[in-house]
């Protein structure tokens, strides 16, 4: 269409109409809106038309790799003292080198039922010196547990970008904790436990505290479902 309509007018009306149509696609991408930036962390928020929200939090660290993240990862023993709110993480199964099915079980406040979450987990290599662990619900995978409700959205990525001796950690998150929690209190918790969760993980791997092992993942390729995050 807009081929043709640049033969029959003019090259200034073809060229305005790009414009419009480009100008469009930027306005229609919610902007990023700063939460917080304290301690290193930097966490930022996208909100939809619907209320939910596309969180983002960033830090850097120095002398850490993107190994002692892992290493850090692959201690699910753990996993409670910096992933905030989640009392019990563990590898299900291993599909392959750079893929996982992994159980996370999230505690709530009285009287919120208890969440749990089965997720599929891939590292890819994106260049030398930056590697992706995307994230994405996989609820089928496993049969519901009785008074806990099973996240079925949920899309996230840890963006790790080595940068000399220090790690850049980028960590986004879209998902629907289900049940009859308002959306205004979701949101708040979610920008509340990610912030927790970056400061915890900057002193976990500032202070080495972790026992490394066998890492659960290696960089691969991934089996990533179409994405139903925003």
């Amino acid at each position: 269409m807009i081929k043709h309509f640049c033969k029959l007018t003019s090259m200034q009306k073809c060229i305005s109409l790009l414009i419009i149509l480009l100008s469009f696609n930027v306005y229609s991408e919610p902007r990023w809106q700063l939460y917080k930036n304290e301690q290193g962390v930097s966490i930022e928020y996208q909100e939809f038309s619907d209320d939910t929200f596309v969180v983002k939090g960033q830090l850097n660290i120095e002398d850490v790799t993107a190994n002692d993240f892992l290493d850090l990862l692959s201690d699910t023993r753990i996993a409670s003292s910096w992933l905030e709110n989640t009392s019990k993480v563990r590898v299900i199964k291993a599909l392959s080198p750079s893929e996982n099915l992994v159980y996370s079980y999230i505690d709530s406040p009285w009287p919120v039922a208890n969440r749990d979450a089965v997720t599929y987990s891939c590292y890819s290599r994106l260049s030398p010196q930056q590697t992706k662990l995307s994230i994405e619900s996989r609820p089928e995978e496993l049969p519901l547990t009785k008074r806990v409700v099973r996240i079925k959205t949920l899309n996230a990525h840890w963006l790790l970008t080595q940068k000399g001796e220090d790690l850049n950690i980028e960590y986004q998150v879209y998902a629907l904790p289900g049940g009859n929690i308002p959306t205004w209190l979701y949101n708040k918790v979610g920008l509340k436990s990610t912030f927790k969760t970056l400061v915890n993980l900057r002193t976990m791997l500032e202070t080495k505290s972790y026992t490394a092992s066998e890492q659960v993942i290696k960089v691969g390729s991934c089996n990533l479902r179409e994405l139903t995050a925003k």
